[in-house]
């Protein structure tokens, strides 16, 4: 997939302000399902489709390691 010079400038923003993998993921993917003037309806499913298969992992994993804490305290 190729990534276009909007979505580059937008990922390395996000990457320098050091935010957790997973803000990052759900906000470029809210960001592009917004983004209707830039993004093609096609290419615009698509993304948000690639974005939502790597979310998925880190999402459990998150409540995971949140339900682990919580049987801690």
């Amino acid at each position: 997939m190729d990534i276009t010079p909007q979505e580059e400038i937008m990922i390395n923003a996000l990457r320098e302000v050091a935010l957790p993998p997973l803000f990052v993921l759900i906000r470029i993917r809210n960001d592009i399902i917004n983004d209707t003037a830039n993004v093609e309806e096609g290419r615009r499913d698509d993304i948000v489709k690639t974005l939502e298969k790597y979310i998925g992992p880190l999402w459990e994993h998150y409540h995971e390691g949140k339900n682990l804490q919580a049987k801690e305290e």
